[in-house]
């Protein structure tokens, strides 16, 4: 009975968050919802981290595993070492996340990436690049390792 509360609750809580069904395995954080659009369909597992500093557009059938992070700002190395300013500069770049899509767990999408359609990020992998349609990343930085050859639905 009590499994049935907590994740009666993590549905709602998605559903106050996202404004549409997101099923949710486990605790999640947004650090600004507005600037975060997701498709239908999407998993979130326990502990993934969405900044939303300034746009992610995940869309339909997404799954992000346990203590993904998709960081869409970050700090401005080429000004941030400059003492003569207290004033922090950010780059800020949407990451967008196509459609069928998984990013496995640990893995890191750094701002201004695009994930291409059904691709797979491999656990722990820090995605710095464009990653085409129906690939396999992997490793720190994210490196091809194959492409997926798509299947055809046969009647």
């Amino acid at each position: 009975m009590f499994h049935k509360l907590v994740y009666f609750f993590l549905q709602a809580w998605g559903y106050f968050v996202f404004k549409r069904r997101v099923r949710i395995f486990g605790m999640f954080t947004v650090g600004n919802k507005k600037n975060i659009i997701i498709g239908d369909n999407c998993v979130i597992n326990h502990g993934v981290f969405l900044l939303g500093r300034n746009r992610i557009e995940i869309g339909a059938n997404v799954v992000l595993s346990a203590r993904c992070m998709l960081l869409d700002g970050t700090f401005d190395l080429d000004h941030y070492f400059d003492e003569s300013t207290e004033d922090y500069k950010y780059l800020n770049a949407t990451i967008t996340v196509e459609d069928g899509v998984w990013l496995g767990a640990g893995s890191i999408i750094l701002p201004n990436v695009r994930i291409g359609k059904n691709s797979v990020v491999g656990a722990g992998s820090v995605v710095t690049r464009d990653v085409p349609p129906f690939s396999i990343v992997a490793g720190n930085p994210a490196r091809l390792l194959r492409t997926i050859t798509p299947m055809t639905i046969r009647d």
